[in-house]
């Protein structure tokens, strides 16, 4: 396979975009169609149950921050 140019990858780079705003459309959109299920929320919720206290006061917020940091699929290039 030959590596594309110039314009070839600028063109590439735009249909990924396209490709992953039309994918979180579809995506949203599914979430959406969803029933609410309260068994799933509440399991949802009972998982902060099993995560260990925090033994700094305050620091919560930071400390999810830095959870959701390292879980961004953008920053794991």
């Amino acid at each position: 396979m030959k590596t594309p140019n110039r314009k070839e990858q600028q063109k590439l780079v735009r249909q990924w975009e396209e490709t992953g705003r039309e994918l979180e459309r579809i995506h949203r959109a599914a979430l959406r169609g969803m029933p609410y299920n309260r068994e799933d929320v509440d399991a949802l919720l009972s998982l902060g149950d099993h995560i260990p206290a925090n033994k700094h006061n305050g620091e919560g917020l930071i400390e999810m921050q830095r959870i959701f940091m390292k879980s961004d699929p953008r920053k794991q290039r």
